[in-house]
């Protein structure tokens, strides 16, 4: 019996310690625990399997994944990292709405600033003032404007059709502006002036010219990208006296300064076309009240020249800006047709006489001018130029 009783006794014994063994050899390395009690199985099985576990791997068996498949610390996925389909974004990776850019404006400028090219020109021929000869149209084709300040607007019949082809034909749209013709010597403006633009003209209109019958001051809104909108007038100011020049200079810029006292900060303001003189073109004139920018320099030509009459001999034509307006003059670029890094610049703006160039470089640079449009029969001016390139606030 005794023997019978140690027997049983030895063989608990080696039994006990057989199954205390097995629990030891279990128990994971501290260090490798720690890792993996990191892990959220819940937030790991929404990702790709294949970065997570392989197909015979079950994390919800309790079972622990042996050492060599254990993930480091640094390779375990962060929360942010988790792919989600209920999962919201971060507030600071949402966009912000004023922070989007108007589709509307994208199209013309970087967000940032938008440049402008302001056009003036009086370049009617023939012995009828009127731009249906051609050559006129085809200088302001070339120069490209996105503003035209347009004297002597005669086109076709001056119906509202021609108007509008008048407008495609120098900028592409169906935006323009024209002298009221109520305002004009019982309905007939002989030489009005005009506004073609191709932005959109919101509203337009003109003062009465009181030394001139058969044209008015017209002026229209242009709605530009950006806040800020410019206010245009496109003049045909009387031949003489002087005194006459500056006397609608100053009728410009006391109606300007009531727009201002309704407006305020709402446009830029720029005024361009045949002065007739450069007499208005002074503190006394257009820069009364400190109105328009009317210090130099001025745009001159090819071979620096800034007189703008037939005979090039006098300054009859200009384009002025606002002094905030001025501040973002910049210098006029045209591109070579041939090879984009060949440039034709003008510091302070161009004065346009196709005359002066060859035909080859004004394919090559103004097309589709000719080399005889600035000097065709009864041609009036040339044209002037200045570009702006407006920050957008």
């Amino acid at each position: 019996m005794y023997r019978i009783l140690s027997f049983v006794f030895v063989l608990f014994m080696f039994v006990s310690c057989g199954s205390g063994y097995t629990g030891i050899a279990s128990k994971p390395d501290s260090d490798r625990s720690s890792d993996i009690n990191d892990v959220d199985y819940e937030e790991v099985s929404d990702t790709d399997s294949d970065e997570v576990s392989g197909p015979d791997e079950n994390p919800d068996t309790g079972e622990i994944p042996e050492s060599d498949e254990v993930p480091e610390s640094d390779e375990i996925p962060e929360s942010d990292e988790v792919s989600d389909s209920d999962e919201i974004p971060d507030t600071d990776e949402v966009p912000d709405p004023d922070e989007v850019p108007d589709p509307d404006e994208t199209d013309d400028f970087d967000g940032d600033s938008i440049q402008i090219r302001i056009v003036a020109g009086n370049i009617t021929s023939g012995n009828k003032q009127s731009y249906d000869p051609g050559h006129g149209i085809r200088i302001f084709q070339a120069l490209k404007p996105d503003i035209a300040l347009v004297q002597e607007m005669n086109y076709g019949n001056n119906s509202v059709s021609d108007y509008k082809n008048f407008a495609q034909e120098i900028v592409g749209t169906n935006y323009y502006a024209v002298d009221n013709k109520q305002k004009c010597n019982n309905n007939k403006c002989n030489i009005p002036n005009g506004i073609v633009s191709k932005y959109p003209i919101t509203d337009s209109d003109s003062w009465d010219d009181p030394n001139i019958n058969d044209r008015a001051l017209l002026w229209a809104i242009i709605d530009i990208p950006g806040e800020k909108d410019i206010f245009a007038v496109s003049v045909h100011l009387h031949t003489g006296p002087e005194s006459d020049q500056v006397t609608a200079a100053k009728l410009i810029v006391d109606e300007i300064a009531k727009v201002k006292e309704k407006n305020p900060g709402k446009y830029y303001y720029v005024v361009g076309g045949d002065f007739n003189g450069d007499s208005a073109v002074s503190q006394n004139g257009f820069g009364k009240n400190n109105t328009f920018y009317v210090d130099g320099p001025d745009p001159v030509d090819e071979k620096g020249n800034g007189n703008t009459n037939a005979k090039r001999e006098k300054q009859y034509d200009f384009v002025l800006a606002d002094h905030p307006l001025h501040e973002f003059q910049v210098p006029v670029v045209y591109y070579s047709s041939e090879d984009a890094t060949k440039t034709k610049i003008y510091e302070n703006g161009l004065v346009f006489d196709t005359r002066l160039y060859d035909q080859s470089v004004l394919n090559e640079y103004f097309s589709p001018a000719d080399q005889n449009d600035s000097g065709a029969s009864q041609m009036q001016h040339m044209a002037v130029v200045k570009d702006f390139l407006i920050e957008l606030k």
